[in-house]
């Protein structure tokens, strides 16, 4: 049976944990719960995704103009592919190639806001409520520390601690595990296979120049915030104006500075007070 290690840093000291491949009588049960967790759902009037996605389609939350919108993304970027790795039957500078690239990675950034949206839209629907119950079961169940010993007593109990580094540790672990989730995913999309091919990206997947400098998605040189940088690595604005380091403008103005003869202050003249004579009693 596989497992996967995990050390966690818990109220400032190290937890060791591993999860386990959830066995045949664990993922029977997680079914069962989920069956279960899904009937609660519609008893309690919580719609179907069919049933949501027929609401948001006459609210306009979703409609068919989204998900054209999704198909013509996807055969975009697909287009775009072949592009950049088949050419057009004739030689290409570099910088045709970098503008693909580039493009593809903005469409599929496109791509990921729209299907973002669109699951923000059927979080709440009975399936995924009653899907995110059964992997919940799952972590409750596979999850041990290093002594064999379970960190979770049921499904209850990882419920109410599901906001802690270990269990988000843990769901992480099983997640890698079950769907293949693969932390550099961004790495082996096409268009950064190619831009690491001809050393366009450093090892982050962030673009540089042919010296190796960071740039943005249109070639604009910046340093590791972002910020906008001139040849000497100082801080600009988009114009090239300098700025310092909080971004603000630096005086770069030129004013013609003449020395103000200093005023001289008038003493005030000492004014003495007449003494009224005494008044006879």
């Amino acid at each position: 049976m596989a497992r996967k290690d995990v050390s966690v840093k818990m109220d400032g000291k190290d937890v060791k944990i591993y999860v386990d491949t959830p066995t045949a009588d664990v993922v029977a049960r997680a079914d069962r719960y989920k069956a279960k967790i899904w009937t609660e759902c519609i008893e309690d009037g919580i719609k179907t995704r069919e049933e949501l996605e027929d609401l948001l389609e006459k609210r306009g939350s979703w409609s068919k103009a989204h998900k054209e919108k999704e198909t013509m993304i996807i055969k975009k970027i697909q287009d775009l592919e072949k592009s950049l790795y088949l050419g057009d039957g004739r030689d290409k500078e570099i910088s045709d190639g970098v503008n693909i690239a580039i493009t593809m990675r903005r469409l599929r950034s496109d791509l990921r806001n729209l299907i973002s949206e669109k699951i923000n839209l059927e979080q709440n629907c009975a399936e995924n409520l009653s899907d995110n119950a059964r992997f919940d079961f799952l972590v409750a169940n596979c999850t041990f520390y290093e002594n064999g010993q379970t960190v979770y007593n049921g499904i209850q109990d990882y419920n109410k601690k599901a906001a802690n580094e270990i269990a988000f540790a843990a769901a992480s672990a099983l997640a890698e595990m079950m769907y293949g989730y693969d932390t550099t995913s961004d790495e082996n999309l096409p268009e950064n296979k190619w831009l690491k091919h001809f050393e366009l990206i450093n090892e982050k997947g962030s673009l540089v120049d042919e010296t190796g400098g960071l740039v943005d998605l249109d070639g604009r040189r910046i340093n590791e915030f972002g910020h906008f940088i001139n040849e000497d690595g100082k801080r600009i604005d988009i114009n090239g104006n300098l700025l310092d380091e909080n971004g603000n403008y630096l005086i770069t103005a030129k004013y013609n500075v003449k020395k103000a003869t200093p005023v001289k202050k008038r003493q005030a003249k000492k004014t003495t007070r007449s003494k009224k004579p005494a008044t006879e009693s």
